[in-house]
């Protein structure tokens, strides 16, 4: 039997559907879009996809904006981490290739074997098992023509394609070199395809046609009959092999004995059509399509329909799915049938768990009660871990496994033992966005920690972003908000419509009204894959208005944002590049700043890549001087006294920042956050952020793993406490945690703080590394107030010295996840890590 399995429907963490083919040797295929949050949520669901044996994956319908494609380069990472193997990625190859030409800034820590395959040619794919035939479907009132849109540009888009050929080198090498001072170099600065001037993506492509897929099944061979071939006069041995082959036979009298006389019929397997509807414009001309109506025996049919098809489930039953036979069943994801439930039950109740624990700091995950699937047998909606089986006496759905958790259904699990458990209604309080009154204004600045992991996101925590609401007292009296981002890694629109998305989304709109700043720290990808929608996010719920949002990234990822934006914008009407105002981390150091690379034009690159010129130093473009005038603006329209980087001991083009704010209209309060980014302990940073209000520092590792930490240029988190009180700042936030911890931590008591960094000091010292506890009272370090970030925690700064009393609590609750301290070296190599 072959398998459907629905990995992804509609909800706050994957925005897009997403289905798995495995078939009866146990490959595996993917179909649909691939949004961010796809990689965590086939982490969360198990088995079902299964990376050494995903062969393809088969891109749907279009892709107009970053949602239906931003999940893909994190899928790559995951899947290098899990196998050696190449992956095909099915779609149209021009658009596919351009897609992934954008993201040659970024560093990826490895590499993958990448085959863009064109949906064009059909089969698209043929083997022993399947062979799927795309459906291309143009948009309605498209211009009517047998030659492609994009063929005027065919050169360039030739270009293009060599360019995204060099994207994922299998030599990561200098990349991930475990040289403690390899930071120091740029590997980006001989790789020519790095370098090159993309051209307009208007100029090369325009019209998208939805591409949708037929997928067929190999007929099974009928079954062979020995019985039957003895009477005929065969004897058991090598005769029996051919004529199951397919070959006749003699027997001993003489007679020939056909395959047909003892093999079955060949077992025939229903069709199953993956169709989609990106938006109304291909709602028509895909109801009325002939190419759909003539395709025979479809025992299965997926729908995704596109969010701005305005959808009525009983013109579409009478309009396009009665034209099918009425055996055929059909799943349908539109969001106006969908159900936002749980998907990822692990995280949600360990984050129960933190909310029983610090209930002021939390709030239930936004989420909705399951609701039941559809009665009929024959039209459903799409929800995650439905199964479908396909077999040669038709289509067969089992709901068994389908995921049915809310909040309260995951309570009653964690507390059906429990006679002490608070009541469910306890939980239910919201954090208050909008408090305005506090002995001291700093004490209203609002910390969430969206994402808290590191590498790759995990079950137990995404990829870091943290979200910063500073308070500003007006001359009546009042109190506003304005907000900040530092790093958005994958799916921190996920995360943030988990932890504000409740009652029509009321608390997120009053963040994206406030939201005025994002700041990168660095070009690892698990850094900034989520900063598009959190851009577009922002466009959508502030249209009509003039105000601005300000960017402070790397150059690199300017040109990415230009680079995408040159196709997006195309379709995305929502965004307007005039309100976009971004600066280069470059322009706020205080010494050093480096010029940018020049740029090749396309022809350049073709000529080098032809003669095999690929990796050679690339010249720097003159050093471009700051817009101080610019940066003035922004300051005004922000309420910023300063900002302030350094570079990081991380990786190339790697920075720690430090941002002044202004508290009140007299101007005479301030506070001051600085951010670490990645990075070892660095004594620079800690004179930009001199006397900080507070730090937030990456903490991956603990000093069990000091090498692991130098070597990956990272912090252990006694040093981090160290780099606190050399910077003279009161409060400590620790993020950015290793996979091996899970939900737990690194956490060391206030009592052990200052034996720990004696206990590291001597190890740095032997090592003959930097020493970042040579400058610190380490007896002084207990009178920091600490806290650990968890996802989705919310937290004022006149809070922080409030978790410590719950620390031993935590570590308890958490403890088979954190596996970490007090090892022998014996161990080392065998620890249990939670890469789930």
């Amino acid at each position: 039997m072959f398998k459907f399995t629905t990995i992804a429907h509609i909800n706050n963490d994957t925005t897009r559907p997403l289905v798995a083919l495995t078939t009866r040797q146990g490959n595996r295929y993917l179909f649909g879009k691939i949004p961010e949050g796809a990689q965590r949520v086939i982490n969360a669901v198990g088995s079902e996809v299964r990376f050494p044996k995903l062969q393809s994956i088969f891109l749907t319908g279009t892709i107009f904006t970053w949602s239906d494609i931003g999940g893909l380069p994190g899928l790559f990472l995951t899947i290098s981490d899990a196998t050696k193997k190449g992956i095909r990625v099915v779609g149209e190859c021009n658009l596919l290739s351009y897609i992934v030409a954008t993201w040659r800034q970024f560093v990826f820590r490895l590499g993958i074997d990448l085959e863009i395959i064109n949906v064009d040619q059909n089969p698209v794919i043929s083997n022993e098992e399947i062979v799927v035939k795309s459906i291309k479907i143009a948009p309605k009132n498209s211009a009517k023509s047998d030659v492609p849109v994009v063929t005027k540009a065919d050169k360039v888009l030739t270009q293009i394609r060599k360019l995204a050929s060099l994207m994922f080198p299998l030599d990561t090498g200098e990349v991930n070199s475990r040289n403690p001072e390899s930071y120091k170099s740029d590997p980006s600065s001989k790789d020519i395809h790095t370098h090159v001037q993309l051209p307009e993506a208007s100029k090369l492509i325009t019209q998208q046609d939805s591409i949708s897929y037929c997928i067929e099944f190999v007929p099974i061979p009928g079954k062979f009959d020995a019985k039957k071939a003895k009477e005929l006069g065969l004897k058991p041995g090598p005769v029996f092999k051919e004529l199951v082959a397919g070959k006749s036979a003699v027997n001993e009298a003489g007679e020939t004995i056909l395959p047909s006389q003892v093999v079955g019929p060949d077992r025939i397997l229903p069709k199953v059509l993956i169709i989609d509807i990106p938006s109304e414009a291909y709602y028509e001309p895909t109801v009325t399509s002939y190419q759909l109506q003539e395709i025979e025996n479809v025992g299965l049919v997926y729908h995704f329909i596109g969010d701005d098809v305005k959808f009525d489930m009983q013109d579409y039953q009478q309009s396009f799915l009665d034209k099918f036979p009425a055996t055929t069943k059909h799943l349908i994801s539109h969001k106006s049938i969908t159900n936002n439930i749980i998907v990822n039950e692990k995280f949600a109740s360990g984050h129960l768990k933190l909310k029983s624990i610090l209930p002021d700091n939390f709030q239930l995950m936004n989420s909705d009660p399951f609701r039941p699937l559809s009665g009929s047998d024959k039209v459903g909606r799409l929800h995650a871990l439905q199964c479908m089986g396909v077999d040669d006496t038709g289509v067969h759905g089992d709901n068994t496994n389908v995921l049915r958790s809310s909040n309260l259904s995951l309570y009653d699990e964690m507390t059906h033992s429990s006679d002490i458990a608070p009541p469910f209604e306890t939980l239910q309080t919201r954090f208050n966005l909008l408090k305005d009154s506090a002995a001291d204004l700093k004490d209203l600045v609002h910390v969430s920690t969206l994402g808290t992991g590191s590498a790759l996101p995990s079950i137990s925590r995404n990829v870091l972003s943290n979200l910063i609401r500073i308070p500003y007292q007006h001359r009546d009296g009042s109190i506003t908000y304005r907000s900040i981002i530092l790093d958005a890694g994958e799916n921190t629109i996920g995360s943030m419509l988990r932890n504000f998305g409740h009652k029509d989304e009321s608390d997120l709109k009053q963040i994206y009204s406030e939201l005025t700043l994002i700041h990168l720290s660095h070009l690892h990808a698990d850094h900034h894959l989520g900063m598009i929608s959190i851009i577009n996010k922002w466009f959508e719920l502030n249209s009509g208005s003039d105000k601005k949002l300000y960017l402070i990234i790397p150059w690199q990822f300017i040109t990415f944002v230009n680079d995408w934006y040159s196709l997006e914008t195309q379709y995305n009407h929502a965004v307007d590049l005039t309100r976009l105002q971004m600066f280069s981390c470059e322009d706020f150091l205080k010494e050093g700043r480096l010029p940018e690379y020049q740029k090749l034009t396309i022809d350049e690159f073709e000529q080098a890549y032809d003669c095999g010129d690929r990796h050679r130093s690339i010249n720097k473009a003159p050093l471009q001087p700051v817009d101080n005038d610019a940066i003035a603006q922004m300051y005004e329209a922000i309420g910023l006294v300063s900002i302030s980087t350094v570079r990081a001991l991380h990786c190339a083009w790697a920075y720690s920042s430090t941002f002044k704010f202004i508290l009140d209209s007299n101007r005479d309060q301030h506070f001051t956050i600085s951010f670490s980014g990645d990075t070892r302990p660095n004594p620079k940073f800690c004179s930009i952020g001199h006397k900080s209000d507070l730090l937030i520092h990456e903490a991956s590792l603990d000093s069990f793993w000091i090498d692991e930490a130098i070597a990956k240029k990272h912090t252990a988190m006694i040093e981090a406490v160290g780099v606190c009180q050399l910077m003279q700042c009161p409060k400590l936030l620790l993020t950015h945690f290793s996979t091996r911890y899970g939900m737990s931590n690194n956490c060391v008591p206030k009592s052990d703080l200052s034996e720990e960094a004696k206990e590291l000091e001597s190890q740095l010292i032997e090592k003959k590394v930097f020493d970042i506890f040579r400058n610190v009272n380490v007896d002084q370090l207990a009178n920091i107030d600490i806290v650990f970030a968890y996802d989705l925690m919310n937290i004022r700064y006149g809070d922080f010295n409030t978790q410590e009393e719950k620390w031993s609590l935590l570590q308890n609750m958490f403890e088979v996840n954190s596996k970490k301290r007090k090892l022998n070296e014996e161990e080392k190599d065998d620890e249990i890590i939670d890469t789930l």
